[in-house]
Order: C-alpha cells, then sequence, then structure tokens
C-alpha cells in the first residue's frame, strides 16, 4: 500500500475530531512527518508548548524515540521534563506522539498504560483516516454524529433526555449498556434516567465510597459488580465518575469493553459531561427568567410575591410540598408555605431538600419535600439558581414597604423564633433559645451582622439565627435538649471571641432557655432567655 504524505492529507481533511480530542482526554497530540515536522497546530495548553518547544529544537530523547520507532514500528515510550509519552509509527510514515503534564502524586505507570491505551486507539483512527481520499473514516464519523445526537437532545433542555439519547446511542453502536446515577442532594448517588438499554440493578442508591476520582475510569470484578447489587453479565464492566459544572454523575458500562472502547466511551462521556452542562444551564436559565418576573406590580405585597416564587421554585423540582423563609439583620422576616417543613428541614430523607441562600445581611431558606423521588444535586444547584434572583427582589420589596406595613404585614424576629418553638414543641420536640448580648461602646456598625452570619454556618438546616436589637443577637435550636444547647451555646461564644479584634463578645451577656413537649412553660422563649441573661 502506497504511504500517505500526513501534510497533504491533513489539508484534505477535518481535523477539528482529533484537535478535539486533545482536552477531553488530557493528553497532547503530536504528529509529526517523515520529515519530523509537525503536522497540526501546537495545542493550547502549557504542556503542550512546552512539548512543542522540545520537539521543535531537536531534543535528543524524542528525536530517539522518533528513529527506534521507524525502525521497530513498536510504540516507545518517552520521559522528557515533566511530560510523559508514548511515540507510535503511522502507516503514513510519520510518527504519533500522545504524551501528559504529570503532576506531584501522579503515578508514572498508571499515565503510561493509559496513553498507551490512547495512542493505540489513536494511531488507528489516524491511519484511517489518511487512508482516506475523500470520505471521513470511521472514528471521526461517530465521534462527530455522539456529538450531534446529543447537541438535538440538549436543545430539549432536560437531562433525562440527553442521558436516554446517551444510553441509546451506546447500546445502538457499541453494544454497550450503560447505567446512570446523579450525585443526590443529602450524598451517594441515585439511579438516573432508567432505561431498556440500563444493565439490571437492584439498587437505585450507591454509596459515595464506591466511585472513583473524577474522571478515573476503573475495570470492576465480578464481585465488586455482585456487591453493588447490580447483576453480573458475560463481557466487561467499567465505572467513570464525570463532573458537569457542579454536579457528579457515574456511569456503569457493560459489554464486551477492550481498551480501545475503553477510550472511546471516556470520549463519549466527555461529550456527555459537556452536554449535560448546558442542559442545566438552560434549565437554570428558563427558571431565573420566570422567578424575575418583570411584569409584576411593583406594590405587590411581600407575602404574595414569596407564595408565588416559592410555587416557581417547587415546579421547577417537581416538589409537592415546600415552605420558603427569609429573615434580615435586625429586619422583619417572611414565611410562606407550610411552615412546619422548618421545623423538619434537619431530619435525614432524600425526599426532602434544604438550600439557603445568603445576601448581605440576610438569609433565605426554602424546604422542598416530594414522594416519588429523592432529590438529586441537580435540584439543588437549580433551585440555588432560582433563589439568587429571588432573594434579591424579595428582599428589595421588603425593604420597599412602609414601616407601618410591615407591622401589618411581619412580625418581629422573637414573635417568628417564639412561633417557630412552639410548633416544634407541638410536634414532640424539645426547643431551645441562646440571647447574646454585646457590650454597645465596643461594636461597631455591621458588627451583629458579620456574627449572625458566622452563626448560621455552624448550625444545623432547621436552626435559626437573627439580630434581635442593636446589641442581641438570639438563636434558635429545635429538638435541642439543655444539654445539647449548653455545648452549641459555649462553642458559638469560643468561635465568636476568637474572632472578634473590638472586645464587643469578651464580656458579653448570655442567656439560655429550653422548653420541652412536658414542660408547663407559658410566654416568650426569646423574652426568658434574655432575662436570664448572665454575664460569662
Amino acid at each position: 500500500m502506497q504511504p500517505t504524505d500526513p501534510e497533504s492529507a491533513v489539508t484534505r481533511q477535518s481535523w477539528e475530531w482529533l484537535l478535539d480530542l486533545a482536552p477531553r482526554l488530557d493528553i497532547i497530540i503530536e504528529m509529526v512527518d517523515e520529515h519530523q515536522a509537525p503536522v497540526f497546530p501546537v495545542g493550547s495548553t502549557p504542556d503542550a508548548a512546552e512539548f512543542r518547544t522540545l520537539l521543535a529544537s531537536g531534543e535528543p530523547t524524542i528525536q530517539s524515540a522518533m528513529s527506534d520507532v521507524l525502525a521497530s514500528r513498536k510504540p516507545v515510550f518517552v520521559s522528557v521534563e515533566t511530560v510523559q509519552a508514548v511515540s507510535c509509527a503511522l502507516a503514513s510514515g510519520g510518527v504519533l506522539f500522545v504524551g501528559r503534564g504529570l503532576s506531584v502524586g501522579d503515578s508514572v505507570e498508571e499515565c503510561r498504560q493509559d496513553l498507551e491505551s490512547i495512542a493505540h486507539w489513536l494511531a488507528g483512527a489516524i491511519d484511517a483516516t489518511l487512508a482516506q481520499t475523500s470520505a471521513i473514516s470511521v472514528e471521526p464519523y461517530r465521534i462527530v454524529s455522539f456529538r450531534r445526537i446529543l447537541r438535538e437532545a440538549t436543545s430539549r433542555g432536560s437531562a433525562r433526555k440527553v442521558i436516554g439519547a446517551f444510553v441509546e446511542a451506546l447500546s445502538v453502536w457499541d453494544d454497550v449498556r450503560v447505567r446512570c446515577y446523579v450525585a443526590g442532594a443529602n450524598g451517594g448517588f441515585l439511579a438516573y434516567g432508567a432505561s431498556l438499554a440500563a444493565p439490571p440493578s437492584t439498587h437505585d442508591y450507591l454509596d459515595d465510597a464506591v466511585a472513583p476520582a473524577h474522571g478515573r475510569i476503573v475495570r470492576l470484578s465480578r464481585i465488586e459488580i455482585e456487591d453493588l447489587g447490580l447483576i453480573s453479565e458475560p463481557g466487561d464492566s467499567l465505572m467513570l465518575r464525570i463532573l458537569a459544572g457542579d454536579v457528579a454523575w457515574l456511569l456503569l458500562f457493560s459489554g464486551m469493553i477492550d481498551d480501545r472502547e475503553q477510550v472511546r466511551l471516556r470520549v463519549y462521556s466527555d461529550i456527555l459531561r459537556e452536554s449535560l452542562n448546558d442542559a442545566a444551564t438552560m434549565a437554570t436559565s428558563r427558571l431565573v427568567v420566570e422567578v424575575s418576573r418583570p411584569q409584576r406590580p411593583t406594590n405587590e405585597p411581600p407575602e404574595t410575591s414569596g407564595q408565588i416564587a416559592l410555587e416557581q421554585l417547587m415546579g421547577a423540582v417537581g416538589a409537592t410540598r415546600g415552605a420558603l423563609v427569609l429573615a434580615g439583620s435586625g429586619r422583619p422576616a417572611l414565611t410562606v408555605g407550610l411552615t412546619e417543613l422548618l421545623l423538619r428541614s434537619d431530619e435525614p430523607g432524600g425526599n426532602r431538600l434544604v438550600v439557603k441562600s445568603s445576601d448581605g445581611d440576610s438569609v433565605m431558606a426554602v424546604v422542598f419535600e416530594r414522594e416519588l423521588s429523592p432529590f438529586t444535586a441537580l435540584d439543588r444547584e437549580t433551585t440555588l439558581a432560582g433563589m439568587a434572583v429571588v432573594h434579591r427582589w424579595l428582599q428589595t420589596g421588603l425593604q420597599r414597604s412602609s414601616d407601618g406595613e410591615r407591622r401589618r404585614r411581619f412580625r418581629p424576629i422573637d414573635s417568628v423564633f417564639d412561633q417557630l418553638a412552639t410548633n416544634a414543641i407541638a410536634t414532640g420536640r424539645h426547643a431551645s433559645v441562646i440571647v447574646m448580648s454585646v457590650d454597645p461602646a465596643a461594636g461597631r456598625d455591621g458588627l451583629l451582622a458579620s456574627a449572625v452570619g458566622k452563626i448560621r454556618a455552624q448550625l444545623r438546616a432547621g436552626d435559626f439565627a437573627g439580630v434581635l436589637s442593636d446589641r442581641e443577637i438570639a438563636v434558635l435550636l429545635c429538638g435541642a435538649s439543655s444539654d445539647h444547647a449548653a455545648l452549641v451555646s459555649a462553642r458559638l461564644m469560643k468561635m465568636l471571641k476568637s474572632g472578634d479584634s473590638t472586645g464587643a463578645f469578651l464580656n458579653s451577656a448570655i442567656g439560655m432557655t429550653t422548653r420541652s413537649p412536658e414542660s408547663s412553660f407559658e410566654g416568650s422563649l426569646v423574652g426568658a432567655a434574655r432575662t436570664r441573661a448572665t454575664r460569662r
């Protein structure tokens, strides 16, 4: 067979697919012709630029590897500077280099094995492409077609559609079955987008501990498959974790998967990662547009705005029950929806989603529940995107309300805390309130707001903190006994004092009150904590 000149072949073919592979597989790709001249433009990464410089300068190790490859027609490993590479001969007479820059702690042996598999698959794809005089070869065609299929699914703005297209395409093209899992909002991985092409399983949940590092693909033994609750099938089983935005996905492949097919699956999975990220962006953009509500009247009551926003957020993630609370430092709180959900927000359960959003000196929290399926990390990210918009305009609406309207519509934070405490006790739980008072002479503007922000970061979901007055902070702990509240109180005061350069918390007054379902306590729990404040 007459060798094809790589340089002239490159001008006749589209090599976009090849250049696109380098970032997808985290590799450097260099192809040189029979005169040892690079054929493609230099890659965009620093490692690629460094390797091109070494190649162009005639670095002895690289030159020796090219000579050995052309003489033996066998792959040769190259280690130069921080780059590991595999060189292999092409049927055209040229040489292909596939390399990767190593970081501290990376395994040289694992890197070389990975590069060898990629180079073996890539050399075959390049040789087939160079041999084509006009038509596109198989591998480029499949990669381009796969991108097109997932782009069409992405245009529908649904991650489930994208997953479905991915699973079906691999089933038809590669005879590979795929089961997809998405990170749960409360940990672990949840089965997502079940399909007839997915391997049978008795588990719809996988623990975080079984997942490999992001981007790493591992082969699973028959015993490991059975431990996961999967039915072991003939052939190979592989697991890969990808990260689309801030959401992790776990992919389980089964079928006859050799080294070439494994590399191909990694390429397809990175295209999936890209498509999932785009689909999530489209879904959150739709929600942001919906909750922005430019046509709503400016004088709309905040409780009406809050209820509408809550329903929109619930609809975006398929929640059937929900509650929303907005509290600001020294400002009244807005609470809409089923407020009893706020008291159960710290209870474990995949069918409950708790999300908080902070904006300056105020915090907004939503609690959702649904019956059919647990919430995913994708639901959480979608909710956060909508809350970022809702939080701003709800806060603006509260600020626009006149003092008289606020008094009619809302209650101060101590009243809200007392009501939440009463609700917690009615459900058979303890409720504890901690009140901390600082020396106003030692304080400064924004001190209490900053302290509340630090306290909220230490609390459980379902606990609350807010500014009572110009010198007081209140903390509500739902489901906390007096002993637990005392521990929390000591921990919070230690934190505040250690980070206080003003001395405002050095001699702060602190009071605590706990009410149990069996107690006969009446009156304000916040007021009682204020009364019992003692110097610490």
